[in-house]
């Protein structure tokens, strides 16, 4: 960049997410099962993925308790191939024209449908755990039964995030017991990390540098993913100018992702986040050192697992209007073994 100083206005924009300053100042699933969150780690049970309480059994048809075992059998077929992260073996537990309805509304129709659905699930959360709990099954036909319980969702295999209602309905083909349909509702967040997760892709080390400017920031989780947590180092000519954290969380009270920003000359920001598209909308308002308000709006873009584009439009001072800036930060090579 060809002025130094304003380039520390990136550190406080582009990494921070958040503008603080100005020239002459020192400086994206869905999944189909769903599952509620909660506030700490708690690693699925490998031993008891689905409820060993017996369901509830109810109904006005003779019960058959034959087909019950056959559909609980199916439950835990399910719940094991999905965390085995078996396609195949999910795929043969549905009817060709079977259909999945999400809590927000979201429907997938069909074995195709249901597969790429499943391949970006995977893709997104690679490591991702459930467990199911069966409420009741009501045989309302000799070959119907109407499951209900619900579900839980470990997307990094440890850290429970959600918890979801589900009725599933279970067909009798030939001597076969499939799912046909299956609706989630009534999902519950319990945990930060549910939302959170869709930044994870900025864990670890990032550099920016030009001829004689040099941004370094670091992000990693606290110990509950609670909070994605920021550390930043600006250097001019070589020389620390200015250091700064910033705390990324949820908002209980508008639930949307939320940030805080300080820097070590006194300067504070607060930011909310939006997923807009491909990027991360971000829209901030600090206070620098020497009590300027600073407003701005600032996008992040991921281009690949190394690379990002930092913009920041309508960025005001005071009474003063700043350009917008656009920047590539990539992520930090690791040190070669001496």
């Amino acid at each position: 960049m060809k002025h130094p100083r304003g380039y520390l206005f990136v550190a406080g924009a582009a990494l921070l997410g958040v503008a603080l300053y100005q020239t002459g100042a020192a400086c994206p699933r869905r999944n189909f099962v769903a599952a509620q969150p909660v506030s700490q780690k708690q690693p699925v049970p490998q031993k008891q993925l689905i409820s060993q309480k017996q369901p509830e059994l109810k109904g006005s048809a003779k019960q058959d308790s034959d087909a019950q075992e056959a559909v609980l059998a199916n439950v835990r077929k399910f719940t094991e191939a999905f965390n085995k992260r078996d396609i195949p073996a999910v795929l043969k537990l549905f009817t060709e024209d079977c259909e999945l309805t999400e809590a927000d509304g979201t429907t997938v129709n069909g074995l195709k449908e249901l597969e790429e659905e499943l391949k970006d699930t995977f893709e997104d959360d690679p490591n991702v755990k459930i467990s199911v709990s069966v409420e009741s099954l009501r045989q309302v036909t000799p070959d119907v039964i109407i499951e209900e319980g619900s579900t839980t969702f470990f997307p990094d295999g440890k850290t429970l995030t959600a918890e979801t209602d589900y009725q599933a309905t279970h067909v009798k083909k030939g001597d076969r017991w499939l799912m046909t349909r299956v609706r989630s509702f009534d999902r519950k967040v319990l945990s930060p990390y549910d939302q959170l997760r869709e930044l994870e892709w900025l864990v670890g080390d990032w550099i920016d540098e030009s001829n004689d400017s040099l941004v370094e920031s670091s992000y990693r989780w606290d110990a509950n993913k609670t909070f994605l947590l920021q550390d930043f180092t600006v250097r001019i000519k070589g020389q620390k100018a200015l250091t700064g954290t910033q705390r990324i969380g949820r908002d209980p009270l508008s639930k949307q992702i939320r940030a805080w920003a300080f820097d070590s000359e006194g300067g504070y920001a607060e930011s909310m986040w939006s997923n807009v598209d491909d990027s991360w909308v971000i829209k901030g308002k600090g206070v620098r050192t020497d009590g300027t308000v600073v407003t701005v709006t600032n996008q992040i873009t991921q281009l690949g697992k190394d690379r990002m584009r930092f913009e920041s439009v309508d960025r005001i001072a005071g009474e003063e209007r700043m350009p917008n800036l656009s920047v590539i930060v990539v992520r930090k090579p690791p040190q070669s073994k001496k």
